[in-house]
């Protein structure tokens, strides 16, 4: 008798082994990420190969967060439209700069960038799907957030109210579970009430679909205006910084509306525009020299900075290139 394992005994057996192990899989995962950085530089065309394993990396980490959902999940999966597109956002996300690479070294830079357009397209399309169908603002980078594993296997991230009721997949209503029910002496007949995380009445939601929508367009909008001006014009950083200013100063004025997760994704968003110093035209006038400088200063003054400054000196034009476009963030 063969003692090869079939396929769906070997997949049996992974999931077996991820369920009872997150921990030890994010380990693993961390690490598998962490080398595709120090491949960069070591072999041929590692600019490839290291986007390869930090895409696998990152996929295969998707994948083991979705099997511990369902593994510790309260209720059956389910799979609509909205996960789907959220699914698939999330995998190009992941992807999209090993698929330029890629293209790039096969086609050249006339391919690279038609696959980035239609890359680009069907992200926009996707998210305005996202926005004015399902209503989800803001939409998440990733759409679908890595899973903190420990505080989910403990049920620490579970609802206050998620034992006592359950949602109708179809309907959308809310079902007291008999065993989720008070005493009878502390029961006050009321329908089942949760906190909703989407802007309050407060909030003008148009405002916010609008602020939503510049930062969803922002880059074919960016692509169009690299295409007339040239990719290391200023017309077309300004283009790009003045939308996400705008998206930014509607935002600010509702954010007291909104939930703890949609504040820490606008910071985030916040946060990101210090990488328009690393981009061009301002990386090559102005911060190129700035970084350089303060790097190599470091490398003379504090023992053994060499090490970590010197391959950052090496690269930083290089990574510049591939990572810092205006639509990344």
């Amino acid at each position: 008798m063969s003692k090869s394992l079939s396929l769906q005994e070997f997949y049996a057996i992974y999931k077996r082994w991820v369920i009872n192990n997150p921990g030890l899989v994010t380990d693993v995962e961390t690490v598998a990420t962490w080398s595709s950085y120090f491949v960069a530089g070591k072999i041929n065309k590692s600019p490839i190969v290291s986007e390869l394993v930090y895409s696998l990396s990152k996929l295969v980490s998707l994948f083991n967060d979705r099997l511990i959902r369902e593994a510790y999940g309260t209720g059956e999966p389910y799979y609509g439209l909205r996960e789907q597109i959220k699914l698939w956002l999330t995998v190009i996300h992941y992807c999209e700069v090993f698929i330029e690479l890629l293209v790039k070294n096969r086609w050249g830079t006339k391919g690279k960038w038609t696959v980035a357009t239609l890359l680009q397209v069907f992200k926009c399309s996707s998210a305005l799907v996202l926005l004015f169908r399902f209503k989800e603002l803001p939409i998440a980078h990733p759409p679908i957030a890595v899973l903190q594993r420990k505080k989910f296997t403990e049920g620490r991230e579970t609802d206050e109210n998620s034992n006592s009721f359950f949602t109708l997949r179809r309907s959308g209503r809310l079902v007291r579970r008999v065993d989720g029910s008070p005493a009878v002496a502390f029961r006050d007949w009321e329908p089942v009430k949760i906190q909703d995380d989407r802007p309050g009445a407060a909030a003008n939601v148009k405002d916010l679909i609008y602020a939503e929508s510049l930062h969803i367009m922002k880059p074919l909008i960016h692509l169009a205006s690299m295409r007339a001006f040239g990719t290391k014009a200023w017309k077309q950083w300004i283009v790009a910084l003045c939308l996400d200013m705008a998206s930014m100063k509607l935002y600010s004025k509702y954010m007291k509306d909104l939930s703890y997760d949609q504040r820490l994704e606008i910071s985030r968003r916040k946060l990101s525009l210090v990488l328009y110093l690393l981009r061009s035209p301002m990386y090559n006038g102005y911060s190129k020299n700035v970084i350089e400088n303060g790097l190599n200063s470091m490398s003379a003054k504090i023992p053994a900075m060499s090490f970590i400054c010197g391959p950052i000196i090496q690269y930083l034009s290089h990574w510049q290139d591939i990572y810092f476009y205006m639509w990344a963030s």
